[in-house]
């Protein structure tokens, strides 16, 4: 069936800043003793700069408290820190583009983990994103299949709409990434926007602002 789609990226784009910078945050405050892995995530940065560990690798130590948390723990973490990060400019697009008859997609490099609270928005119909492995019932820091970004976001997209027999109306479907390395997701839909506050020119993105 063929599908008017909405696809968003959400760290920059539905939210003023990277969450995996703001889960980190949280997790020193929520959970203290995870300060431990601070070693670790610092020397993994460093062999990651100097070009000897994969960005995939370092990034995973960002979310080493996420061991400590159940699911209040993350649903908190979207309540209190992520919904006050919003762009309400972007929640009245997804809002918006839901009332028109979209899928509303949101595909982010981010874990899935905290980043499906963003259903509760009711205008959102699915998030996809990087996963965590699972460990005794709780998620682990480690990244489970491949981390979600560029090629990897049109994979699990396509694998979405395979599953829900659906195929994108081109022309008609839409795509927003605060960033040109969503170019493969953009690319996806016939309407591309780039959020920018300064312009770039990139042929076939129109730029957009949003106010609040």
């Amino acid at each position: 069936m063929l599908a008017k789609v909405a696809l968003f990226d959400i760290d920059k784009t539905i939210i003023r800043r990277d969450s995996m910078f703001l889960f980190l945050k949280y997790g020193l405050s929520a959970k203290p003793r995870s300060a431990i892995h601070l070693p670790a995530l610092a020397w993994n940065l460093l062999l990651y700069k100097l070009g000897i560990v994969p960005a995939e690798k370092a990034k995973q130590f960002f979310f080493r408290s996420i061991a400590y948390m159940d699911e209040a723990d993350l649903e908190a973490f979207y309540d209190r820190v992520l919904v006050p990060e919003m762009y309400q400019d972007a929640l009245a697009e997804m809002q918006s583009r839901k009332k028109g008859g979209y899928r509303v997609l949101l595909v982010t490099a981010s874990p899935v983990a905290y980043m499906k609270y963003f259903k509760k928005l009711g205008c959102v119909d699915e998030v996809l994103g990087t996963e965590l492995q699972r460990r005794n019932g709780r998620y682990t820091h480690l990244i489970e299949g491949k981390n979600c970004k560029a090629e990897e976001k049109v994979a699990r997209i396509r694998d979405y709409l395979e599953r829900h027999q659906l195929e994108i109306d081109y022309a008609a479907s839409c795509a927003y990434s605060d960033c040109t390395s969503d170019l493969p997701m953009l690319e996806l839909a016939g309407q591309r926007y780039l959020i920018r506050n300064a312009p770039i020119k990139q042929e076939g993105l129109e730029v957009m602002r949003w106010s609040s």
